[in-house]
């Protein structure tokens, strides 16, 4: 006779002063990423993903499949604020190419905007993906109607390597345009986002 097993919580792979960062559990969070999903402030996170899996059961088919591609070519890690314990975003990496040491970096937040927490987790991204992931290039894709982040990118200095026309298409009737922008490990300790970083939402991980 089979018996069922309740999934295990994942351990938080980073603990910081306001978020700890856990892996992404198919079982659990499923309907929550789901639910997230048809929010227009967290959609550009993966916009594909809302026509891919139209029901929480499509999407934790889809998880546990990436979940299961070895190597992993998709890492996403739940961002969990510490005081409340409420999730609040997610923060991934994509198209992972071992061979070249290169991925593309994503950052969704339904809350938080505007707080150390959300500056912690984007800080604490960018830091595992160089330093624990043993990344050379990051690479982020802005849509030109996301405006903060495509701010962002420009103010900062991300190296933009390009518009890409029609990239993405959102619906049967639109397509839309992604700006890609690069960050190297080599400029990533100097850059002035990691200095704006360091001093809003500073590292002291465990």
């Amino acid at each position: 006779m089979s018996t069922l097993t309740t999934p295990t919580l994942p351990p938080p792979f980073f603990t910081g002063k306001h978020i700890l960062i856990r892996s992404l559990s198919p079982a659990l969070d499923a309907p929550l990423y789901h639910s997230w999903l048809q929010n227009p402030v967290f959609l550009p996170y993966k916009p594909y993903l809302k026509r891919l899996c139209t029901t929480p059961v499509q999407l934790f088919s889809y998880l546990t499949l990436q979940a299961e591609v070895q190597p992993l070519l998709e890492i996403e890690g739940l961002v969990i604020h510490k005081k409340t314990q409420i999730a609040i975003g997610m923060i991934g990496l994509a198209g992972i190419d071992r061979f070249n040491k290169k991925a593309e970096f994503s950052a969704g937040f339904v809350y938080g905007h505007g707080t150390h927490a959300l500056g912690e987790a984007v800080h604490a991204g960018i830091s595992l993906s160089f330093e624990h992931f043993d990344l050379h290039k990051l690479i982020f894709y802005v849509s030109p109607d996301n405006e903060q982040p495509l701010k962002i990118m420009q103010r900062y200095g991300f190296q933009h390597e390009g518009c890409l026309k029609e990239e993405i298409l959102v619906d049967e009737q639109q397509r839309v345009d992604l700006h890609r922008f690069a960050l190297m490990r080599r400029d990533w300790a100097e850059s002035r986002f990691h200095q704006r970083l360091n001093r809003i939402a500073p590292l002291s991980h465990t």
